[in-house]
Formats: structure tokens, sequence, C-alpha cells
């Protein structure tokens, strides 16, 4: 489940018909935000023998991980500020239509998993879908910062390596991007099918036929005896 709680598929499901909350936890959930594990049972290759040699700080670096954000909490009818993320905790990439950072993100959405713009100086995030914008005040997870770079595409092509950031209803994968629109550079997603970008603007969603696509860089997994050799 999105608030890290690992169950049976069978089970979480059958519990799920009975209550749209985490069986442990009670936090709100349902089918469409639960995810996947693959478990591998196979022999072990060289790739995993050099993985466990290897410096593991350098090795997680380049994984992509979603962290949920808690502790978002109301004053009024507006979420209360939070701080800025580490550098090392998330990827900043434009701003929102204020002109505020905005931080790569994702959020549920109906039935569909949303690539976000998280804004800590409002406590929300903001994701489009349906011709619409919405402010996302729940359910919130940030991505953190691994080595990546931003390489540009259009009309709904995304290159090799492209991070999906979500998926729609349909189970159709979402790519993370980012575009100018009005002097600003706004997170959103690509959704291939439909062959352009969209994002969030003052309250409508709006598109692109070009922009850049967050992409993981690879790097070759590199163990410290073969490390202090060429030293």
């Amino acid at each position: 489940t999105t608030c890290g709680h690992i169950f049976h598929k069978k089970c979480l499901y059958i519990a799920l018909k009975n209550s749209k909350t985490c069986p442990e936890c009670r936090r709100p959930s349902g089918s469409n935000r639960v995810h996947p594990i693959f478990l591998n049972f196979g022999e072990r290759t060289e790739m995993d023998l050099k993985w466990n040699e290897s410096n593991a700080s350098d090795a997680y670096a380049n994984i992509p991980i979603w962290t949920p954000i808690y502790g978002l909490e109301w004053n009024g009818s507006q979420r209360v500020p939070q701080p800025p993320p580490e550098p090392d905790e998330a990827i900043q990439a434009g701003t929102d239509s204020e002109g505020n950072p905005t931080y790569v993100a994702r959020g549920y959405f109906q039935d569909d998993l949303l690539p976000a713009g998280y804004v800590p100086s409002k406590g929300v995030a903001y994701a489009s879908h349906g011709c619409h914008g919405y402010t996302l005040s729940e359910n919130i997870e940030l991505l953190n910062n691994f080595k990546h770079q931003w390489v540009a595409d259009s009309n709904g092509h995304v290159p090799e390596g492209a991070v999906v950031g979500g998926y729609s209803e349909t189970e159709e994968d979402l790519y993370i991007a980012r575009a100018q629109y009005n002097d600003k550079i706004l997170l959103g997603k690509v959704h291939p099918s439909h062959r352009v970008m969209y994002m969030p603007y003052n309250g409508i969603e709006v598109h692109t036929t070009e922009y850049e696509v967050l992409v993981q860089e690879k790097v070759t997994v590199q163990s410290v005896g073969e490390t202090n050799n060429e030293a």
C-alpha cells in the first residue's frame, strides 16, 4: 500500500472489499492505490554479485524512490507551509503559476496516479486531469534526487530510461516531464496515446507537444575490489 505496508494480494483485496483503508494503519487506501512487489527467486547473476560488493550509497543514489509525505496540516482552510526538501530528498524542477518552486511528485486522483508538482510553501501538489487542474492535499509522494537528466522530446514520445510517474485509469503509463508555459517551467505528464504533455495551470489543464522528460541515468555498478585495483 502507499503507506508502506506489505500484504499478500488476495488477502489485501478481500480486506479492501470491506473497508477502503489499510488493514494495518487504517490510512485511506483502495485497489488503485496498491503497488505490486516482484520478488526474484532465480539464480544470482554476475550483476547481483557486483551489487552486493558495491558501495550501497552510490548504488541507491540511482534508484527512483517515491516517499509518502506525511505531516501535512491544515491551518483553517489552508495547508500549513512546509520547509523545502533537502537537495538529496527531491528534484526541484520549475515553479507553479505563481512562481513558487515545485518538486517532482505524484498523487492519487480517482482511478489515476498522476505526476504532480509539489509546492512546499503551500503544502500541496498540483496535477492535471480531464481538462482541469487540481490541488492535491493528501496521498502525495515525493521523488528522491537520484542521478537523472532532462531530455527533450515531443509528440507523446519518451526517450529510453524515461521515469514512469503514474498511470491512467486505463493502466497506461504516464511519464514525468516539464515544459515552458507563459514564461513558467511547469511539471506535468506525458500521455503517450494522446501524443502530448499535460500540465496544470491556474485551475485548468494545458498541453504542449514539446517538452523535456525526466530520464534515469545509466550507471555501471562497480565493486569495491575493482575500485581499489584502479587506484
